[in-house]
């Protein structure tokens, strides 16, 4: 199977070892694709030429939107993708941080009862996080580094009588150094994020790094790509 990883920056990314982990031999290439401005990204057709799979990472999870198929109605309210396979009958996208961000928190629900979302940023991520939470009923308190100062934000008065789950959508160029209660669960959607790793976990009840979201991402996107072309099963 040969893949790639479209975004900017994705020196540091772990997705050439975990396909290799969950894939073996069957990986035959994995390819970065680092383009710092979206026009300088070649056409569709250039990497369905050279790939049979393509992951998507910001900022560019809805630049091939208006060319590709998408099946999922969820996907679709998203307007946001980053897995494409490539097939003789098109071109299909589906949206795998949407499966992993589904199984999380069905997790926090089952094990808690009631939980709040305090969501920080406004990019692709959080509008996904959004859906998510409508789908599963959950309350989002949404924070924007538009609206409001991020970095200090003062956490520590939510209401801790139901679950409070804090969720880092933001690039890696945004550091948390706001007050919390201590009794929030911190989820961050960065992975290896050590400004995070080295401060939030003896602040907070939890620190959750964002590799377990990716693992799961990596093994929804290769059964997506089974799934629909039949050629790699």
């Amino acid at each position: 199977m040969k893949l790639g990883l479209l975004g900017y920056p994705i020196s540091h990314s772990l997705s050439p070892k975990l396909y290799e982990k969950f894939l073996g031999p069957e990986l035959t290439s994995y390819e970065l694709f680092s383009f710092e401005k979206s026009s300088d990204i070649p056409a569709l057709s250039i990497f369905a030429s050279k790939l049979d799979g393509l992951n998507i990472t910001s900022p560019y999870k809805t630049h091939f939107m208006k060319e590709i198929i998408v099946e999922s109605d969820l996907v679709k309210a998203i307007g946001a993708v980053n897995t494409l396979a490539f097939t003789d009958k098109g071109v299909f996208g589906t949206n795998t941080d949407l499966l992993a961000v589904v199984e999380i928190l069905q997790n926090y629900l089952n094990e808690y009862g009631d939980i709040e979302i305090a969501l920080l940023g406004d990019g692709v991520m959080a509008g996904l996080t959004k859906v998510v939470a409508k789908d599963l009923k959950i309350p989002v308190r949404q924070y924007s580094r538009k609206t409001h100062d991020l970095v200090n934000l003062d956490l520590s008065k939510i209401n801790q009588d139901i679950q409070q789950v804090v969720i880092n959508s933001c690039s890696r160029d945004f550091v948390f150094q706001g007050k919390l209660k201590g009794e929030e669960i911190f989820w961050d959607y960065n992975y290896s994020f050590l400004p995070h790793q080295n401060t939030l976990p003896s602040k907070v009840i939890s620190y959750r790094d964002g590799q377990e979201m990716l693992e799961l991402q990596a093994q929804a996107a290769i059964k997506f790509w089974k799934e629909v072309n039949p050629k790699l099963k």
